[in-house]
C-alpha cells in the first residue's frame, strides 16, 4: 500500500476539545488528499492532567511496586488516548480502530522501563488499512519477548511514530507538538526564539541529543534509515521544522544554528551552542574566553560548544548568545 502517513499528536495536542477537533480535521485533509493514516498518540496532557503519565505515577510509591506493575500503569496513558481519538473519529464517520503496543505489533527488548523496539508485525495494522480503517496507536509501548508490557524511553511516542514510519515505508511523519518545530532555543527561556525551517538528519539529531526536547533522538535514526521526511509542527501555527536528508539551508563556517539547555543537577545546567564549523567562529570563541558569565566547565568541539554554568546565569547565558550570534549573527 502506498500514500501511508504517520501523524503523531503529543499529549498538548490532545487535551483540550478544541484541540481535538483541530485533530479531526488535520486527519479529514489529510484523508482527502489521498494518503492512508496511521496515528500515534501520546498520554493527554501533562503532571496534573487526569491521564497524564505523571499524573498516573503520582499514585504509586515505587518502593512497594515491581518495574514492571510501573510499566502498566504508564502505559494507561497512551491506551486511553488512543481510544478518546478513536471514539471521535468513529462518532464523525471515520472507521477508526484503537491500539495498543501490542496490539500493533510492537516487540521489545525485555526491559521493563527503558525498552528498545526489536520488530514490528505489520499484519494487524495493515488489515485495519486495508478494511479502511485509521489506526490509533498508543505510543510509548510495546510487548517484550516474554508478553510483558514494557515502555521506550521519555518522548517514546516519537519513537514509535518513527518506527511504523519506517516499518511501512511511509511517506512521510508529522509530529504535532506543543511548539512550531524545533527552534532556535527554548521559547520558555526566550520569546524571541526563532523556528529552524530546515534541517537535515545530523542537525537535528545533535539538537535532540544536546537537550533540545522537542523530538526523540531515536526517531530520526529510525526515519533516517528509510530518508522518511518529518515535519514538526502545532496545531496553532503554520510554521513548522521540516527534516530531511539534505536542507535547503546552507550554513556557512563559523555559523550558530541553536543554543539548547539541559539540566545536569539541581544547582547546574550545560547550554550547548550548536553550528557548524564553531572553530571558524572567532568572534563567538572570544566573547565565550573573555566575558564573566559564571562558566565552570567548557569543551570546544567543531560543531558544538558545551558550557556547564549555575542555573541562576543561564537565562542570561541564553539571552546573550541569541541575541548576537542568532539575532543579530
Amino acid at each position: 500500500m502506498k500514500n501511508i502517513k504517520v501523524l503523531k499528536f503529543g499529549g498538548t495536542s490532545l487535551r483540550t476539545a478544541s484541540d481535538r477537533k483541530s485533530i479531526i480535521e488535520v486527519i479529514s485533509k489529510e484523508r482527502e488528499t489521498g494518503y492512508n493514516i496511521i496515528l500515534v498518540v501520546s498520554a493527554i496532557g501533562r503532571l496534573g492532567d487526569p491521564y497524564a503519565t505523571d499524573t498516573l505515577l503520582k499514585y504509586i510509591k515505587y518502593n512497594e511496586i515491581s518495574s514492571r506493575e510501573t510499566a502498566v500503569i504508564s502505559s494507561c496513558g497512551e491506551i486511553i488516548s488512543s481510544i478518546v481519538l478513536s471514539s471521535h473519529l468513529n462518532a464523525l464517520g471515520f472507521k477508526a480502530a484503537a491500539l495498543t503496543g501490542a496490539e500493533a505489533g510492537i516487540t521489545t527488548s525485555n526491559e521493563y522501563l527503558n525498552a528498545q523496539i526489536i520488530s514490528i508485525d505489520k499484519r494487524k495494522i495493515q488489515n485495519l488499512l486495508n478494511e479502511g480503517y485509521i489506526p490509533v496507536v498508543a505510543g510509548f509501548q510495546g510487548q517484550s519477548t516474554r508478553g510483558d508490557i514494557t515502555l521506550l524511553s521519555r518522548g517514546g511516542s516519537d519513537v514509535t511514530a518513527a518506527a511504523i514510519s519506517q516499518i511501512f515505508g511511509a511517506q512521510q511523519l508529522d509530529i504535532y507538538t506543543d511548539v512550531p518545530g524545533i527552534m532556535t532555543t527554548d521559547p520558555k527561556i526566550l520569546n524571541s526564539a526563532r523556528t529552524l525551517k530546515y534541517l537535515n538528519y545530523n542537525q537535528a539529531l545533535k539538537i535532540a541529543n544536546s537537550g533540545g526536547k522537542v523530538i526523540h533522538p531515536e526517531a530520526i535514526r529510525w526515519a533516517q534509515e528509510n530518508n522518511i521526511l518529518i515535519k514538526i509542527k502545532t496545531l496553532k501555527s503554520s510554521q513548522e521544522t521540516i527534516i530531511t536528508k539534505k536542507t535547503r539551508n546552507t550554513l556557512a563556517p563559523g555559523s550558530i544554528i541553536c543554543v539548547t539547555t539541559n539540566e545536569m543537577d539541581e544547582k547546574r545546567e550545560k547550554i550547548t551552542i550548536i553550528g557548524n564549523k564553531l572553530n571558524k567562529n572567532k568572534d563567538l570563541q572570544s566573547y565565550i574566553l573573555y566575558h564573566d558569565m559564571n562558566i565552570q566547565s567548557l569543551s570546544f568541539f567543531p560543531d558544538k560548544i558545551e558550557l556547564i554554568l549555575p542555573k541562576q546565569s543561564v537565562k542570561k547565558c541564553v539571552e546573550v548568545f541569541h541575541k548576537n550570534f542568532i539575532e543579530n549573527g
